[in-house]
């Protein structure tokens, strides 16, 4: 082996050299950038300096304006409010001036140039003076005549403003150009002094650093090839430890080879991994898995046994020699994670043996290419992993036969014990047939006796039987009878309803046109008779119109005629009817629409009028003061729509009454509100016709809510038949019946 020679003293003198050199280069550099630094600095200082003298500037020019809006507000608008505002400016204008004039107080020119600016804006004060003198005198004051003296002060001012920011951008500028040009020039220098001192060092230095650099690689080079050796050689004795202390903390032959598996992808950074052993029946079992893809363990390709076919698996089992796959196709072993999935790009398969004997196959997956190492430490571990192996298994085996006498033990004793269980049964048996034997004999004779009473009540049962018959028959004629009744009580209602209403619509047209008293010879009091006759008139055919609703519920003369309704125009039509009502009897009165209402409703609209014009004009009736609310929004039917007031409400006990005909929730002869009973049992009716449903929540003092919940599409077959006014054949029919007027809601 050769080695380049160099003596003591030249090495110290090229150390000397490379290092001394280099750190006095580096101080000269350090307190050359300082001193630029410290230049950069100062100028940087003089420019921000300038900045602040031109805000100074236009925050100066931004008061002259303000002074002269406001002056020009007061003058023309004549409000003291503008004042306000050229005061204030004129307080700020002499503060900035005076800080304006003490940061440029290095500059006369600057400073002479402001002092004019002082003498023009003090003009142009006592110009405004005069003008906001004049102006207070007389309001009607116009300065047109004078507007030009004031512009000419001030485009003066400006024009000096102008000239004082000029100048300062252009000091601003010259100070730029001249630090960029100082600061370019000295980098320049600096730099070629630099590339010129390190050439020249690079010249002195390469020859003799070249052959201390040769000398260096070969003592380095054979450092590292031992201490590769050595390392390797570590290494492997490193990982055949740490196997045997993970063999020696698991007893069971899975726990075992996971622990192994688990050692190999931990110390080889393998990703995949998978440990096979002979199985009885021939082929090979795998027992345990690391990193495995979930979906291959379950595909066809990847079975639990393995048949001996000639595989690599089988090949390295026979050969009993190690098997390393460089490069393997594309997802030859897909190697998965819970983010993902890749294909692994190097197999090795190793048997494991024991005693010469064959123990195990492993199978390693790696994202690398294979090592020489990768193969030894398998190799020798091969050893310790078998012998570990052999043991599970000696031991498993072991316990399985144990398990096994035990179980034998355990069946045998119960065997015994059934035995001597069945032995005890038969006695017990024995005597509980005796005992049954004569049970059953006593029984007999009381079946006997039972059979005879039987037989009678049978001819009992079939004797009553008939007698239900015939009176189901004429319970069923009795119905019959009933139902025709029924009907032609409503339909004599309907035809009395029509003709009831000719003659009193006709009686109604003659109290009106009395009440009117167009020819005036009616005195008040005839005139107060023939209202009081129009407005019982009125009454009675309401009435006379609920019962013919009635009435064609009751006979199923009522048509209903489905269409589709807007919500909102339906709304919007019930606020426009009962606004004025309400606000005479001074209510609120709230249309609402939910932001889940539907928009649209298919059925009879004119049925759903009636049926809330009814429940508003109730709300409406009874309450005194207040709001009255109609709300609508969606239902799992469809559609409902909420009627609420203020009102009296009703107590609990009367909400089903008062749905019945000619029933309120107040019977008494007070009659403080009125109506006749009809309407609430009319919409209910109606409700139900049009397939919804009519309910009511309230409480005394707390007014009530009437909810109409309807379905979005009318369809007939699900529409409900309204129950009867009356049971038929209960009562006398309903023209002949008392009507009891209500005093609560209707």
């Amino acid at each position: 082996m050769t080695t380049a020679t160099t003596d003591s003293a030249g090495f110290r003198r090229i150390l000397a050299r490379n290092v001394t050199l280099p750190l006095a280069l580096g101080l000269a550099s350090a307190l050359l950038f300082v001193s630029l630094i410290a230049y950069l600095l100062g100028a940087i200082g003089e420019v921000e300096h300038t900045d602040q003298v031109l805000s100074r500037s236009y925050a100066l020019q931004q008061v002259d304006l303000e002074m002269e809006s406001g002056l020009r507000g007061f003058l023309l608008a004549g409000d003291e409010g503008f004042l306000k505002t050229y005061e204030q400016s004129a307080a700020a204008l002499k503060t900035n001036a005076n800080r304006l004039k003490a940061l440029v107080s290095d500059n006369p020119p600057q400073v002479e140039r402001l002092e004019r600016v002082e003498a023009l804006q003090q003009q142009w004060a006592a110009f405004a003076a005069e003008q906001i003198t004049l102006k207070r005198r007389d309001p009607a004051y116009s300065p047109a005549g004078r507007v030009n003296d004031g512009r000419r002060i001030k485009e003066a001012v400006r024009e000096e403003f102008d000239q004082f920011t000029l100048l300062e951008r252009r000091l601003r500028q010259q100070r730029s150009d001249a630090v960029n040009r100082n600061t370019l020039w000295t980098v320049i220098a600096f730099v070629a002094f630099m590339l010129g001192m390190g050439a020249l060092l690079a010249w002195r230095g390469r020859s003799e650093l070249t052959g201390l650099a040769a000398t260096y690689d070969e003592a380095q080079d054979v450092q590292q090839r031992q201490a590769a050796v050595l390392q390797a050689q570590a290494w492997l004795r490193e990982g055949q430890s740490l196997l045997g202390e993970r063999l020696a903390r698991e007893q069971q032959l899975a726990g075992l080879a996971h622990g192994a598996l688990e050692f190999f992808s931990q110390y080889l950074d393998a990703v995949v991994a998978v440990l096979y052993v002979p199985h009885e029946g021939g082929g090979h079992e795998r027992i345990a898995t690391w990193g495995w893809d979930q979906d291959a363990l379950e595909a066809k390709a990847h079975k639990q046994v393995l048949a001996a076919e000639r595989t690599l698996l089988a090949e390295a089992a026979a050969q009993r020699r190690q098997i390393a796959l460089d490069t393997v196709p594309q997802d030859y072993l897909r190697v998965a994670s819970g983010l993902g999935h890749a294909t692994a790009h190097a197999v090795l398969i190793a048997p494991v043996e024991n005693e010469r004997r064959l123990c195990a196959i492993v199978e390693l997956g790696f994202l690398r290419p294979l090592t020489e190492r990768d193969g030894e430490l398998v190799q020798l571990c091969s050893s310790a992993l078998g012998a570990a192996l052999e043991a599970a298994r000696f031991r498993r085996r072991l316990q399985d036969v144990l398990e096994e006498t035990q179980q034998l033990n355990e069946e045998l004793q119960v065997q015994q014990e059934e035995l001597r269980t069945a032995n005890e049964e038969l006695e017990e048996q024995s005597r509980a047939l005796k005992e049954s034997q004569a049970h059953l004999e006593h029984q007999q004779a009381e079946l006997e006796q039972t059979n005879l009473q039987l037989s009678e009540q049978t001819q009992q049962l079939a004797d009553q039987r008939d007698a239900l018959t015939g009176a189901q028959g004429e319970l069923e004629a009795r119905a019959a009878e009933l139902q025709r009744a029924s009907r032609y009580k409503s339909e004599f209602l309907a035809n009395m309803s029509h003709e009831l209403r000719t003659p009193l619509n006709s009686s109604l047209i003659l109290a009106r046109l009395l009440g009117d008293n167009t020819q005036g010879n009616l005195n008040e009091e005839q005139v107060k008779f023939a209202e009081a006759i129009y407005s019982s008139g009125n009454d009675l055919l309401n009435l006379i119109n609920d019962i013919l609703d009635i009435a064609k519920v009751e006979a199923g003369k009522l048509d209903v005629q489905p269409e589709n309704t807007t919500i909102a125009s339906l709304a919007e039509s019930l606020r426009t009817t009962f606004d004025p009502l309400a606000g005479k009897r001074g209510l609120q009165l709230q249309v609402e629409l939910a932001s889940d209402a539907p928009a649209q409703l298919f059925s009879d609209r004119q049925r759903v009028e009636q049926i809330l014009k009814n429940l508003l004009s109730n709300a409406v009736k009874f309450t005194e003061q207040g709001s009255v609310a109609l709300r609508v929004r969606r239902d799992p039917l469809g559609i409902a729509f909420d009627v609420r007031d203020s009102g009296i409400g009703i107590d609990a006990s009367q909400h089903e009454l008062i749905f019945e005909a000619f029933q309120q929730a107040d019977g008494t002869v007070s009659r403080k509100y009125g109506g006749t009973g009809l309407g609430l049992s009319i919409s209910r009716d109606l409700a139900r016709l049009l397939g919804g449903t009519l309910s009511v929540q309230s409480a005394p003092g707390q007014g009530s809510t009437f909810t109409l919940a309807l379905p979005l599409r009318y369809e007939a077959a699900l529409a409900q038949r309204p129950l009867s006014l009356k049971a038929p054949g209960d009562e006398p029919p309903l023209i002949a019946e008392p009507l009891r007027m209500p005093a609560t809601p209707a």
